[in-house]
């Protein structure tokens, strides 16, 4: 709030508090300090947001409000005193000098189970209290708990109810919410009239989950993404994230995280009773991991996410709105045995009648091969198929399975009996086993396409062929659809002409004022005419050809939000059957999370930036900003946030944005772009922050470059750059044009030390650190052999990420200028098993030497697949009445 608002506030209340100053803003109201000047306490003054005060009548809002007064409980933090004053509506309750149970999370990310359970069971007392005196909460959350000596208080008790009776059920037709994304429940997210107690309940078992778990029950990078995973899918099962919680607590929680009230605990003290009770369970029909759970509510409030997403997608997407004959089910996998999805590639496969499902299972620190009945609870691990990994491909008659074990691709009949080796693959990607017989991938990280003849072994391959990583046959085979990697656009190529590509366009019709290229990943041929793919935020599309000769599309339908999807392949975990199903594995991209802080003294705290997929970030030199790319429905975004108060602005929108490099004194950003309609043509931007002028271009044309991460005081530019040959480049963006220098060094991930002695970087096409003084570079020193994306922590300490067991660390070296080897022996900085790798620089460093890093939710780990009968028939006719 501005400071003439803050005196005019003062000015206001002044005859009975005294403004103090401003302790925080939330969704409703902005809170400050105050004095109360009568009974000479401080106190809690939290004036309604302008934009909500004026949707509300000020008698109307002081009348409902007064309703909450009278409720008196330990746990309940009570209201003193509401009114108007000069426009303001504000209500005054106690100071509580303490923290809110979300600076707690925030402090510690997961509670001890004791602790949380007593938590959540004290606040179900007053929740049960309020509920008897006729008060539904409707705001449940982290933020409206507060901590007096570790005992919790309920605050803003009954203000939603207020606020959304004074505005006379007004609240959607003017744009305003109330509640948390997280925390709301499905009949809030769907915006029903009637909401009972039963809507704290699952907004508190939202809570719990949270304080076990780490993080809420549904994630998402917007809040329409997570509102369409609280509407359509169901909680995930706590014990998946924290193994040591008591089976009687998952279950009490599982059911107060029902889709339907009526299926959740009747009252707030049920689900506390539950909490207390080591006997509770849930019956096998009621279990998260039951089979065939879904119900024809649910498919209803799916229909309605369909619509959400439409809101949001703009260009040249609809939304499909005819359902499918037969509701969904969910097929629950082993807990011991859930799905591996961490290789950028689908780790599944159905069978081609749709009755079974072949997975690769996380088993211990290897994995297998697991066969799962979707037709019945047959489900068993497929013996010899220790240490498969990627995606199986199943024969057209469904009686054996294509794997990769090491570099041998084995085949092994699913009715028993020997396995085969049949030829040697390095890194296949995409592809099937093909109706002729033939096994068809892409290879060598989509630089080479391999055809294989069980029977004859290897056959077929065409090398060379500049990135096909998801590779489908289409016009009868004489071309493949390409899809993936940093190539978000969808194109053709003949065999026969490796190199040439043909982009996939959209008709006048089907572009509707989009991108003219199409855009997505993971592309499948349905009856040679439609495309099912992924969109660039998980959300599963179709389109169709309208003419396959020119590789023209119409227009796009969103159909199915929230598919499990790989941010640098972009593959999809969906497939589907010649029946016409669709079997998939819900979620959030494996890369989505949040992106995180690591101080000196071990602690790890979120920054305030919103969650999603962040591929590229770097702090301002002061440590008050962050620009960061964020992967959206159809384009990347540079936004610039302001860590002090979590607000933002997007700098600009490309179909790709390379991170930014801040100049030394925090006015300036470098970065580089890709547009739509010149995918592989990038120009390298300068920008003024403190400025409206458009961007200064200072490098363009047919060039791939690194992220721009050493803006040095003297204004050169360093940049790793693979033009061609790949060499190191600097750049001077004050000459006309820019003087360009090269370095001589075939090398990625370039950075120079603060006193720019030294030069550290990554080889290119290769893992390892190497170390050279700059600029003579007439040294060279190998750090790590296995190593990468070396920062500079300071001038004598440099920092680098490694992967060993699976897990992702970052080590630190010292350098120095001593006799002999100016490298120091390596040591491990931190650890942390949920640390994301992301596209490009997967760290930065804050002044001071604190490490950023993007965190993800959880292990990525699949623990049900999702089954739609009939949804090729109904994406089908979507897809039609769109392009009518």
């Amino acid at each position: 709030m501005s400071a003439n608002v803050i005196v005019r506030l003062a000015a206001a209340v002044a005859d009975r508090y005294r403004v103090e100053r401003e302790l925080g803003a939330g969704g409703m109201a902005t809170v400050y300090l105050a004095e109360d000047l009568k009974h000479k306490r401080k106190v809690a003054l939290k004036v309604l947001k302008p934009e909500l005060a004026a949707v509300l009548g000020a008698d109307r809002f002081v009348q409902e409000i007064t309703t909450t007064a009278a409720l008196q409980h330990p746990h309940i933090l009570p209201l003193f005193d509401s009114g108007t004053a000069d426009g303001f509506l504000y209500y005054v309750m106690p100071f509580i000098n303490g923290e809110t149970l979300r600076d707690k999370l925030n402090l510690e990310t997961q509670l001890g189970v004791d602790e949380a359970v007593k938590l959540a069971s004290e606040v179900a007392d007053a929740l049960h209290y309020a509920h008897g005196q006729g008060v539904i909460h409707r705001d449940i959350k982290p933020e409206n708990i507060l901590l007096a000596n570790g005992r919790p208080m309920v605050a803003d008790f009954g203000i939603a109810l207020a606020v959304s009776a004074a505005a006379g059920g007004r609240m959607t037709e003017t744009g305003l919410s109330l509640g948390t994304p997280h925390y709301m429940s499905p009949e809030q997210a769907t915006a029903e009239k009637e909401i009972t107690a039963r809507s704290d309940v699952y907004s508190l078992g939202s809570v719990l989950f949270e304080m076990l778990a780490g993080q809420p029950p549904h994630l998402g990078g917007s809040a329409q993404q997570i509102i369409m995973k609280i509407i359509a899918e169901p909680a995930p099962v706590v014990t998946a994230l924290r193994k040591s919680v008591p089976p009687n607590v998952a279950a009490a929680v599982a059911k107060s995280l029902e889709k339907l009230p009526a299926d959740r605990f009747e009252s707030a003290k049920a689900f506390a009773d539950a909490l207390a009770n080591p006997a509770f369970s849930l019956g096998p029909a009621s279990s998260a991991l039951a089979v065939g759970r879904a119900t024809s509510g649910r498919w209803r409030m799916a229909t309605v996410a369909l619509a959400l997403v439409a809101a949001v997608a703009g260009g040249d997407a609809v939304v499909g709105r005819i359902r499918a004959r037969s509701a969904p089910r969910d097929i629950g996998l082993p807990p011991t045995a859930p799905i591996l999805m961490e290789d950028n590639r689908r780790d599944f496969a159905a069978a081609h009648d749709g009755s079974f499902l072949v997975y690769e299972a996380k088993r211990g620190q290897s994995s297998e091969l697991w066969y799962r009945s979707l037709a019945g609870p047959e489900v068993h691990a497929i013996a010899g198929t220790e240490g498969a990994f990627g995606t199986p491909r199943i024969s057209p008659d469904d009686k054996r399975v294509a794997f990769l074990s090491g570099t041998d691709v084995k085949i092994v009949n699913l009715g028993g009996g020997q396995i085969t080796t049949v030829a040697r693959a390095e890194d296949p990607f995409g592809g099937g086993w093909l109706p002729n017989g033939q096994i068809f991938f892409a290879d060598d990280d989509g630089r080479t396409l391999r055809w294989i003849d069980p029977e004859l072994g290897p056959g077929r391959t065409v090398a060379n062929i500049a990135l096909c990583l998801l590779p489908q046959p289409i016009g009868g085979g004489d071309l493949l659809l390409c899809g993936g990697g940093s190539m978000k656009h969808a194109y053709a190529k003949d065999p026969a002409k490796p190199n040439e590509k043909r982009f996939i366009r959209r008709s006048a019709k089907g572009a509707g004022g989009g991108p003219p290229l199409m855009l997505g990943a993971d592309f499948r041929l349905v009856d040679g005419k439609y495309l099912v793919y992924m969109s660039l935020d998980g959300t599963l599309m179709a389109t169709r050809f309208e003419n396959i000769d020119s590789l023209t599309v119409g227009r796009s339908v969103v159909l199915v939000p929230g598919v499990r999807r790989s941010t640098y392949s972009g593959s999809g975990q969906f497939d589907l059957t010649d029946a016409g199903a669709l079997v998939y594995v819900p979620g959030i991209n494996a890369e989505a999370g949040r992106l995180v802080r690591w101080s000196n003294d071990g602690r790890i705290t979120p920054l305030l930036v919103d969650e999603g997929v962040h591929l590229r970030f770097t702090p301002s030199p002061d440590g008050n900003r962050l620009g960061t790319v964020v992967e959206g429905i159809q384009q990347e975004e540079l936004r610039l946030y302001d860590l002090r108060t979590g607000t933002h602005e997007t700098l600009d929108q490309g179909f790709f944005i390379g991170g930014p490099g801040w100049s030394p004194d925090g006015l300036r950003i470098a970065y580089r772009k890709q547009e739509f309609d010149s995918p592989g043509q990038e120009t390298l931007y300068l920008r003024r922050l403190d400025s409206p002028e458009k961007p200064r271009v200072l490098l363009s044309g047919d060039y791939r470059a690194n992220e721009p991460n050493s803006y040095l005081a003297d204004n050169f530019l360093l940049l790793g750059v693979s033009v061609r040959g790949g060499v190191a480049m600097v750049i001077d963006p004050t000459t006309a044009p820019p003087k360009v220098d090269s370095l001589g060094l075939s090398s990625y991930f370039v950075s120079i030390s603060p006193d720019r002695r030294w030069i550290a970087y990554q080889p290119l096409g290769a893992a390892g650190v190497v170390l050279q003084p700059w600029p003579s570079l007439d040294r060279r020193y190998q750090i790590d052999a296995i190593g990468r994306e070396p920062r500079w922590r300071s001038a004598t300490e440099l920092v680098y990420l490694t992967k060993a067991g699976g897990k992702s660390s970052l080590m630190r070296v010292t350098i120095g200028a001593g006799s002999g080897s100016p490298v120091g022996k390596p040591e491990l900085l931190f650890t942390d098993p949920r640390y994301a790798d992301t596209p490009g620089w997967s760290h930065a460093i804050m002044p001071g030497g604190d490490v950023v890093y993007l965190q993800t939710p959880t292990e990525n780990l699949g623990y049900y697949v999702r089954v739609v009968p009939d949804w090729v028939m109904t994406m089908k006719r979507a897809v039609d009445e769109a392009n009518k």
